[in-house]
């Protein structure tokens, strides 16, 4: 039995509304409706509670397939702040099971990376924020713009600091073994243009464009006429991906980058927008949260307000959240925003 179907069986046996399972829970209605239709799953953080109001044991609670505790697992991964200890060795428990398990093997490992790398953004999060209050607390402000820097993987000064050479090498014999990957041309060209190796990146961008018939080899092609300063090429890329693309939300959120970019602040705006209205619902987030930054960089603070609180509308009525990292961080960008 999956998970959304052994909720409901133990909900309607104690004659309970979804309503009222939700207000035990610290959740809404809509979060269960999504349990029981298997849209999305309790968190982790979840299942103590669930089986204590249900009185039956995490086990009994959830007979999971793999492929529901992975999928879990991601979403909670995805939708948290920094983890605790004691989630985080859980997690890690769970997926080491499948570690040598052939068929399992791949995903169990890519989830305990993507675990590691999320606990060490949130890390970065902490750590930007004890370097900003640093700086304007203390003399010894070169230490603190290092801080800074590597807190926002960003470019630092000194011989081969920010070097990207290693990765780029891991990117080749990948991809000499698999040259039809798009996914890992696409990176390597990132790469080679953050080092300034243009002449590879427009080889490989070439190499792209066999390969992928998506918007995505346009957004290199404007990114190295752009680098080359050569604007009739720019140009041409971005009249292509607002022409032929102008229902792909993938595509308005680059061209929202590329006007970014440019500076033109209100079409970076406008394809966030047009982004948010073509991607299907659950829809995610970033669209108007990037349009509401782009609002207040301008001084728009009334409709940055009004942007993320769309976003906030988006999480409960589309995905069901109210709480949790993703809810409490627009909260605190509209109260930050609110007292300007």
């Amino acid at each position: 039995m999956k998970i959304g179907n052994r909720i409901k069986e133990l909900r309607t046996k104690r004659g309970l509304t979804q309503e009222a399972l939700a207000s035990a829970l610290g959740v809404t209605p809509q979060t269960v409706s999504k349990w029981e239709c298997e849209v999305n799953f309790p968190d982790v953080s979840l299942l103590p509670d669930l089986s204590v109001f249900f009185g039956v044991s995490i086990d009994s609670l959830f007979s999971m397939t793999r492929s529901d505790k992975f999928e879990r697992i991601g979403n909670r991964i995805s939708e948290a702040g920094l983890l605790s200890e004691d989630e985080v060795n859980q997690i890690e428990g769970i997926l080491k099971e499948y570690i040598d398990e052939a068929d399992e093997a791949g995903e169990a490992r890519i989830l305990l990376a993507k675990l590691y790398d999320h606990q060490a953004d949130e890390c970065r999060k902490i750590a930007a924020e004890y370097a900003k209050e640093a700086l304007e607390e203390t003399e010894a402000s070169d230490g603190a713009l290092r801080e800074i820097t590597r807190s926002y993987n960003g470019a630092t000064y000194g011989v081969m600091e920010d070097s990207h050479r290693e990765l780029i090498i891991l990117l080749k014999d990948y991809l000499g073994r698999n040259p039809e990957s798009a996914s890992a041309t696409a990176m390597l060209i990132d790469n080679l243009i953050a080092e300034g190796r243009i002449s590879e990146a427009k080889m490989w961008t070439d190499h792209l464009d066999k390969i992928d018939s998506s918007y995505i080899p346009l957004g290199y092609k404007y990114a190295i006429a752009s680098v080359e300063g050569k604007e009739d090429v720019a140009a041409a890329a971005i009249a292509l991906l607002s022409n032929v693309y102008p229902d792909n939300p993938d595509a308005m959120m680059l061209l929202a980058d590329i006007y970014f970019s440019r500076e033109e602040y209100d079409k970076a705006i406008g394809c966030c927008i047009k982004a948010s209205e073509h991607y299907p619902a659950p829809r995610p987030i970033k669209p108007v949260v990037v349009a509401a930054h782009i609002a207040e960089l301008l001084g728009n603070l009334d409709d940055a307000v009004v942007l993320l609180r769309e976003a906030q509308r988006i999480l409960k009525e589309e995905w069901g959240v109210v709480s949790g990292e993703r809810a409490d961080s627009i909260r605190r960008e509209i109260k930050r925003i609110s007292v300007q």
